[in-house]
């Protein structure tokens, strides 16, 4: 079966995909959402994060123009938010990287930041301070520390629940169940479209882009021994079981170049010398590998905030 109804299809269906889709819609797209999940597991990792945004500003008087709009006066009394520059978060970004990150991506993500925070909030998303993962009481004043300071409220699920609001009201229709597993090429090689999965079988969703949100490969055992080595194969997943490395796959299959690191590993602050995190791919969340659980095996846990 093939239908041709749609100018964009998007594979996933957490913040970053759902923030695709609505870009996609505001410039008068016809848009498909394909998430692998079934609608009780929506949202991918992003789902069961913090929903913390890092974000260039020049403090508190800042982010309150079109960011944190609905703090009162009091509640402004009370906090004080240093600003966050630009070169403070590309020192931040280099240093996590040890300065493998590009150079142009890095300053596009700076620079497209804060208006990214704007743009979430003229579509509905409410933000809050964190207050208590981010800052501590100093005389009766909540005094905010670290890049990541403010958060989207309700957390990733309260983020994935609103953007999944504006998706509907926007029209914009979502195909749960549904896993996207190749992308349908032209003679000239120009992606035409996406072979899909469900339970009532195979398809062909016919298209004129294709916009690949959907996660690493951290929920596929194979996968995880492939490219981070022996042992990873008995890892324990928190977080979302969909992220398959399906996108990955598609893409490598059509002649896509791999980018980025695939196996490294690096220390992270804990008390338990097993703990680490491990970027899985290009675009992958970090995870954490954490000590043992009740059954002897490590747990691998998405860390994004």
């Amino acid at each position: 079966m093939s239908t041709n109804q749609y100018d964009v299809v998007v594979v996933g269906a957490g913040n970053a995909a759902l923030c695709a889709a609505i870009a996609a819609r505001e410039n008068n797209a016809r848009v498909l959402v394909l998430e692998r999940a079934p609608e009780s597991e929506k949202g991918g990792n992003s789902y069961f994060t913090a929903g913390g945004f890092r974000f260039t500003h020049d403090g508190l008087d800042d982010v309150c123009k079109d960011v944190l709009i609905d703090l009162s006066e009091a509640e402004r009394n009370q906090m004080v938010l240093p600003s966050h520059t630009r070169q403070f978060f590309y020192e931040q970004l280099m240093e996590v990287t040890n300065n493998q990150s590009d150079e142009d991506l890095a300053w596009l993500l700076i620079d497209g930041s804060r208006p990214a925070m704007a743009w979430l909030r003229s579509h509905g998303i409410r933000f809050l301070p964190m207050f208590g993962r981010q800052s501590f009481l100093v005389d009766g004043k909540h005094h905010f520390y670290g890049g990541v300071n403010i958060e989207a409220v309700g957390g990733g699920a309260g983020l994935i629940e609103a953007e999944l609001r504006r998706v509907e009201k926007l029209g914009i229709d979502i195909r749960y169940g549904t896993a996207a597993i190749g992308l349908i090429q032209d003679r000239s090689r120009v992606v035409t479209g996406v072979t899909v999965r469900s339970k009532e079988g195979y398809a062909e969703i016919q298209c004129k882009a294709v916009i690949l949100a959907c996660g690493g490969f951290e929920s596929n055992p194979a996968m995880r021994v492939q490219y981070l080595g022996q042992g990873w194969d008995l890892c324990r997943v928190r977080g979302t079981r969909h992220n398959m490395g399906e996108g990955i796959k598609m893409a490598l299959e059509i002649g896509a170049r791999p980018y980025g690191n695939w196996s490294g590993a690096t220390p992270a602050n804990g008390t338990s010398p097993l703990r680490r995190t491990v970027t899985a791919g290009p675009g992958q969340l970090p995870e954490t590998l954490l000590p043992a659980g009740r059954d002897g095996q490590p747990e691998l846990r998405a860390l994004c905030r």
